[in-house]
């Protein structure tokens, strides 16, 4: 069992089912794009089924180190509510293993996102709020926070995916090598975008402060309200 100890860093757990494919992987490449940051924040990954002690499998671990990750001290964790409590963000492989975590810990709904989610809801908090990396501030656990707050807010408002599997990484388990590879091209994207934008708020600062997510809230409210008012005759 995973001891948990605090951390005042900004924790990022990332969540699948056996935690020796999909999440070690996430994990992995997070940690390896944010080593810059290591100081500030903390990765682990855990799984809802896992069997501790075990390793990656094979095809996991070779797409690991093909993108630049290290998977030789990955062992499998299992997910606790002390270490959903203790996350900062816990990022999950699909909406079933979301809806886990939120059984077990139903206040960590607003900081639990699958990963092609909480991608998708970044570029549409950009969309709405393009200066919000604008204004140089000092990077702190406190600014991710923020950040994460400010994408939840916009769960509402995003474009829903086409399918709602399209929220999902494909489980590649006892599948074969092009489903680990399509996995791992989803993963390595998502993981990418993520860090881009943590990187933007830990270099630039966030501009979006605690009342953010209830200005958006009502101004895209307020938009739709207008939208739906009936309009006059013209003649």
């Amino acid at each position: 069992m995973v001891q948990i100890e605090y951390d005042a860093r900004f924790v990022v757990l990332f969540v699948c089912t056996g935690n020796i494919c999909r999440s070690p992987l996430a994990e992995q490449l997070f940690r390896i794009q944010t080593k810059p940051l290591q100081g500030l924040i903390s990765t682990s990954s855990a799984g809802t089924y896992a069997r501790p002690g075990e390793a990656m499998t094979e095809q996991a671990a070779e797409l690991s180190r093909l993108y630049g990750g290290d998977p030789s001290q990955h062992r499998a964790s299992e997910v606790t509510t002390a270490r959903i409590k203790a996350a900062n963000l816990v990022v999950t492989m699909s909406r079933e293993h979301r809806a886990d975590i939120v059984s077990l810990v139903p206040r960590a709904s607003r900081k639990t996102f699958t990963l092609r989610e909480f991608d998708r809801l970044i570029g549409t908090y950009r969309e709405l709020e393009p200066g919000a990396w604008a204004a140089p501030r000092d990077a702190s656990p406190t600014e991710l926070d923020y950040f994460v707050r400010a994408v939840a807010s916009v769960r509402g408002f995003s474009a829903v995916a086409v399918s709602p599997a399209d929220d999902d990484i494909v489980d590649p388990y006892r599948r074969g090598q092009e489903v680990y590879d399509e996995a791992g091209r989803l993963i390595s994207r998502s993981i990418a975008r993520l860090v881009e934008a943590i990187t933007s708020v830990t270099s630039s600062g966030f501009a979006g402060r605690r009342d953010e997510a209830s200005q958006i809230g009502r101004i895209i409210l307020d938009q739709g309200r207008s939208a739906q008012q009936p309009r006059g005759n013209d003649d």
